[in-house]
């Protein structure tokens, strides 16, 4: 039996179909390509739970989906290591994105894990936009220092009594460190992924 249409008895077929359409639920915001793929993965996973017997009834079915797991269980977790292994090779944000997403869907300790990383992530990307800001208007963003000498971070052109501190430097300065963060989250990511789906 290569599909799961293949099954011989309606009962059965439908069981199979409704355990596939969960998948498809937890599949929907994948690229189409990346979700036949792993709906193909489930499809075989079940099969093989089967041992490949096209006539195999309800109740051989049910048991046999009860082995696997429903696909909330395992899938989310898959998903976000593999596309997190992705990111640390590629830096593609859309893998970081997708790893992020299906991470949070994993349990609560990756979950919280991945949502301290999507904060990292946003200072990542603020520090690149303010850098780019600021290379756009000279009041955009940067470093300032206040008349009582605390330094801070202004962006919008709200320190117009404070000293720039930094200058033009500023935007490489910002943009190294947005990269650099960046860069060592996508390694750090599927480390952080693994390990919180080794302890559910």
């Amino acid at each position: 039996m290569e599909r799961l249409t293949e099954l011989e008895h309606e009962p059965a077929r439908a069981l199979a179909a409704e355990y596939m359409h969960e998948a498809d639920i937890l599949l929907g915001r994948l690229p189409r390509r990346v979700a036949r793929h792993y709906r193909r993965e489930v499809e075989v996973r079940v099969i093989e739970a089967l041992n490949g017997g096209r006539n195999a009834s309800a109740d051989t079915v049910a048991r046999a989906l009860d082995l696997v797991g429903p696909p909330g269980h395992y899938l989310p977790s898959e998903i976000a290591g593999q596309a997190a292994r992705h990111a640390a090779r590629t830096l593609n944000p859309r893998r970081v994105v997708e790893a992020l997403r299906y991470g949070a869907m994993s349990g609560p300790g990756t979950a919280a894990a991945v949502s301290v990383l999507g904060l990292l992530y946003a200072a990542a990307a603020f520090a690149i936009i303010a850098g780019i800001a600021r290379l756009i208007s000279p009041d955009a963003a940067g470093v300032y220092q206040l008349a009582n000498g605390a330094y801070v971070l202004g962006v919008g052109g709200n320190h117009s009594e404070a000293r720039d501190v930094l200058g033009i430097l500023f935007v490489p300065l910002s943009w190294a460190f947005g990269a650099g963060l960046y860069t060592a989250l996508a390694q750090l990511l599927p480390v952080v992924i693994r390990e919180r789906s080794r302890r559910r």
